[in-house]
């Protein structure tokens, strides 16, 4: 993990991370400003996720083609671009627009760095790389609303934005400079890239559909109630920065317990492990809905971020194994598809359940998907391997500093 594709691409998607989650909580914000009401306002939080689930496929299936590289970078000087077009919009629909780019972007950078990655890691240390790999995502994403918070109160709106803008900028510099052109392959072993399959193919493999629909349910679940979340904190009487430690707990939460569920994902059947986090995650959810005490709130989003951190490592790890036979691109990019599929589905079902029966029962829609999916993975993925045999060259051999 020393290597320097792996800290490169660390760096990168850290401040990628940071420079989007300063923007996407001011957005609604802005769009307001600019005239929007009701649904419109719901949209620039949701467009993103939608023009990742067309884009996503195709974004992974393409770099399994012509490399990772490219796409990264691309994806990080759209959202450049998005952070100059917020930067200059004077009409709602500008805003929206640019939000759809950013989608774009999203779906260039995360799942491609992660097929990067995907292609780095020697076999049964996939729970491990990935593990540490996710707090770049979980940090950034918790240190940016904090600096947008006090760059928005000592310079305005308008250097939000630039901030932005700066980071993306900064961050698809270091890739195009620093990132070799191709991710070395882990050992000696020889390696080659899978035949190039079509989606359906792809998803022919019970691995890949099981991990594309988890990801799915999860990420339904996800919309469902973190869009309604400072709703309900504020309904049990919480002021802003009680709302703030609420989402910052769950956050801390998976930041810490991902690398350690890495390494226990590489020793233990990940399946179970899987499993497990998932049904612990669907509690918390259902509990949340449930509770009226604030404490209470906070040490559930605390453990829901322990659960989800076990879950979404086990998923990563399994997603490379599948790669390695699909494409590992091609993999990570249904599975981007997924999660913006769950996202705006999610965000629609949890306002329907709202308006039908009442704020609690969103986080209880979330549970019980996620429950749901439990018993589906199960069956589609029994019998299948979720963990490779190692290489037989020490593991160290991947981490020597590539050539170029």
């Amino acid at each position: 993990m020393r290597s320097r594709p792996f800290v490169v691409l660390y760096a990168a998607v850290f401040v990628a991370t940071m420079g989007i989650s300063m923007v996407s909580p001011l957005l609604p914000v802005y769009a307001e400003r600019l005239g929007a009401t009701g649904i419109w306002i719901g949209l620039t939080f949701s467009i993103f996720a939608v023009t990742q689930t067309l884009f996503g496929p195709f974004a992974g299936r393409w770099s399994d083609r012509w490399g990772r590289k490219p796409f990264i970078v691309a994806g990080l000087l759209l959202y450049f671009a998005a952070a100059l077009g917020y930067l200059t919009a004077s009409t709602f629909w500008q805003v929206l627009a640019f939000r759809a780019l950013s989608g774009l972007g999203t779906s260039l950078i995360f799942s491609v760095a992660r097929a990067y990655i995907g292609d780095l890691v020697p076999p049964r240390h996939e729970g491990r790389w990935f593990g540490v790999f996710a707090t770049a995502d979980i940090i950034g994403f918790g240190v940016g609303p904090v600096m947008a918070g006090i760059v928005r109160e000592v310079w305005g709106f308008d250097a939000v934005f630039i901030g932005m803008a700066a980071l993306m900028a900064g961050s698809a510099t270091i890739v195009a400079l620093l990132l070799p052109a191709r991710a070395p392959r882990p050992g000696s072993t020889g390696a080659t890239r899978p035949a190039e399959l079509r989606f359906r193919e792809a998803l022919a493999d019970r691995l890949v559909l099981a991990l594309t629909l988890t990801m799915g349910l999860t990420s339904l679940s996800f919309g469902a109630t973190f869009s309604f979340l400072a709703v309900r904190l504020e309904d049990l009487g919480a002021g802003p920065a009680v709302v703030g430690v609420a989402f910052g707990a769950e956050s801390v939460a998976s930041a810490v317990v991902q690398p350690l569920a890495g390494q226990l994902a590489d020793r233990v059947e990940r399946r179970g492990l899987l499993a497990g986090g998932l049904a612990a995650s669907a509690a918390m959810l259902l509990l949340l809905g449930a509770t009226e005490r604030l404490a209470v709130v906070i040490a559930l989003m605390l453990l829901m971020g322990a659960a989800g951190a076990v879950s979404a490592v086990a998923t990563s790890a399994m997603q490379v194994v599948a790669g390695r036979r699909a494409g590992m691109g091609t993999v990570l990019g249904l599975g981007s598809a997924g999660n913006g599929a769950g996202i705006v589905l999610g965000s629609v079902s949890g306002g329907i359940m709202v308006d039908a029966f009442g704020l609690p029962w969103a986080f209880a829609f979330g549970g019980l998907c996620v429950l749901a999916g439990i018993p589906l993975f199960l069956w589609l993925v029994r019998g299948e391997p979720t963990h490779e045999a190692a290489l037989p060259t020490a593991p160290t051999a991947a981490l020597a500093e590539p050539e170029g």
